[in-house]
């Protein structure tokens, strides 16, 4: 039956052990691998069918599918790459999917590729139209920048030039953070930027982040850490977290420490942590308001975002909560009273 159901499917299967010998294949991957039979298949090692993965720029290292000497991937994934052949063949980009699976009490991993359809096609031109474009204006960008700031240390010029400096700079770091804003936002549309879920405390998380921005930017944030936060771990994404953090402070207020904070309150009753930054300023929010919510939903969190304040000074206050988790310690202590209660 599993033959059956193998041999229906339309994308390449394969199902390898530890020793990254295939048990199954279907028509498919025999096709796509040896251009013959399933019973070519079978049996074989299959790293000596696959000689690599070329990823594409949204993946760092190729995941250890065909190295024996490396554990099983533990958890599920998927990447775009090029697979090299053993006969020398190379195949288009195509869409790899692993997936453990539990077999006679053993260990397996479900391994599919198929091409990618044309709408992942044209997602991927369009990823790599922004890689491009990004690159060729940051250069440029960087040249105009130091440009600005060195005319800035003139200070006999006339405080009206020195405004229109200013000015300038602040919109060059405009363009500079909208470039980053999509380029990040079209990463997430076609799936390169999966979360990488750690466990990890959440106040250490929050001073690296803050320790990591520049100086001007830095006086601009009031950590104010909760009672519990010494204590409280999170199931999060890092990097997605520091982009959010980023992406807020980009949107709160520029003129001074009081016109971006930063709180952090603990609630425990629904195993949340909520994380509020609250700013003066709405510029960018249409922007980059809807990649910071696809970030905070991509580790199984939730945004929200209202005014608060008197009329006269309004307050924008956006929250994002981060799933909490028990510290391990705790972990450890928590189930060994359960079993002392059993």
């Amino acid at each position: 039956m599993l033959q059956v159901a193998f041999d229906a499917a339309s994308e390449a299967m394969v199902i390898i052990d530890a020793q990254r010998r295939i048990h199954w294949a279907n028509q498919a991957s025999a096709s796509s691998l040896v251009e013959g039979v399933p019973i070519q298949v079978v049996n074989r090692d299959l790293g000596h069918l696959i000689r690599g993965l070329v990823p594409d720029e949204s993946m760092q290292d190729p995941p250890p599918l065909m190295d024996p000497q490396v554990l099983l991937p533990s958890t599920s994934g998927q990447g775009r790459f090029v697979l090299e052949l053993s006969d020398g063949r190379r195949t288009d980009h195509q869409l790899v999917v692993w997936k453990p699976v539990e077999l006679v009490q053993a260990s397996y991993l479900l391994v599919t590729w198929r091409d990618l359809g044309p709408e992942e096609q044209a997602l991927m031109q369009q990823r790599q139209f922004m890689v491009h474009l990004s690159h060729e204006l940051r250069t440029p960008l960087a040249i105009l920048t130091g440009c600005l700031k060195r005319l800035s240390r003139f200070e006999t010029l006339p405080e009206r030039v020195m405004r229109s400096i200013r000015m300038s700079c602040e919109e060059v770091s405009r363009i500079n953070r909208l470039l980053k804003t999509l380029t990040l936002a079209t990463q997430l549309e076609i799936g390169s930027s999966l979360p990488g879920l750690v466990q990890a405390p959440l106040l250490p998380l929050l001073e690296q982040w803050h320790q990591k921005l520049p100086d001007d930017q830095r006086h601009r944030v009031q950590l104010e850490p909760g009672a519990e936060l010494a204590d409280c771990w999170v199931l999060v994404d890092v990097n997605a977290l520091h982009l959010v953090l980023d992406n807020l402070l980009d949107i709160g207020d520029h003129d001074g420490p009081e016109g971006a904070g930063l709180t952090v309150a603990i609630d425990a009753a629904h195993q949340i942590c909520r994380v509020m930054v609250k700013g003066r300023s709405t510029e960018g929010l249409d922007l980059e308001f809807p990649l910071v919510r696809q970030l905070v939903e991509a580790w199984n969190g939730e945004l929200t975002c209202r005014w608060s304040g008197a009329d006269d000074a309004p307050c924008l206050a956006v929250v994002f909560t981060v799933p909490r988790i028990a510290a391990p310690g705790m972990q450890a202590i928590e189930e060994a009273d359960q079993i002392n209660q059993v």
